[in-house]
């Protein structure tokens, strides 16, 4: 989550100094009340109980990289598993974890982590002053059930989503499903190969080794 938002006051500060575009939105018109629905079942996917395989696959200066993003929440545990990456959070501590020499995965305790109700208040308040009102990031679309298109509508300086995103959440759990971001240097696209609202412990287990 961390990695995908800005801070709000650097988003209104950035919106005044850079000045709107003139955005063209092929996908549908942009509506508040789809920007809200995309909070909303942004808000949801992070409180639901899911996991979820997803494809990933980046393409930039014509060469292309793939690999498979695991992804296991049962709030507050959460585990995320990439390219050799660990994000973890287990009940009130998050861990911290990185291949040894051995090329097998050591994780610590990391600390306390936030009471999870409140960083999902605190994401969804930084993501709100992104798509709305008059100094938001972007302008929402929609043409399906659960699938959000983002269109950038400010120049802005490393824009978090790029110049336009799309966003889909399953029906069933609000897990996610599509995460496609477009930016000048590339397109990142994770795509759900498997969902699941089945979640047990080992799911949300640290993997016991993963290569160096």
């Amino acid at each position: 989550m961390a990695g995908l938002i800005v801070g709000i006051a650097a988003t209104a500060a950035v919106a005044v100094t850079w000045g709107p575009t003139e955005p063209k939105h092929p996908g549908g018109r942009a509506q508040p009340d789809t920007a809200a629905a995309y909070v909303a079942d942004w808000r949801r996917s992070q409180l639901g109980t899911w996991k979820v395989v997803l494809r990933w696959q980046r393409n930039a200066g014509g060469s292309q990289l793939q690999d498979e993003v695991r992804i296991a929440q049962r709030p507050p545990d959460r585990l995320s598993v990439a390219a050799g990456a660990v994000d973890a959070r287990q009940g009130d501590r998050r861990l911290s974890c990185a291949a040894g020499e051995d090329g097998r995965l050591r994780c610590r305790d990391a600390g306390a982590a936030p009471p999870y109700d409140q960083e999902v208040a605190a994401g969804e308040a930084v993501l709100r002053a992104q798509v709305v009102g008059p100094a938001r990031l972007y302008d929402v679309t929609s043409t399906l059930s659960r699938c959000y298109e983002l269109h950038l509508r400010i120049r802005y300086p490393a824009p978090p989503y790029g110049q336009r995103a799309s966003f889909c959440f399953d029906e069933t759990t609000a897990a996610p499903t599509l995460r496609e971001v477009d930016r000048v240097e590339g397109r990142d696209r994770q795509e759900a190969i498997s969902v699941s609202a089945q979640v047990d412990d080992a799911d949300l287990a640290p993997p016991p080794g993963v290569p160096g």
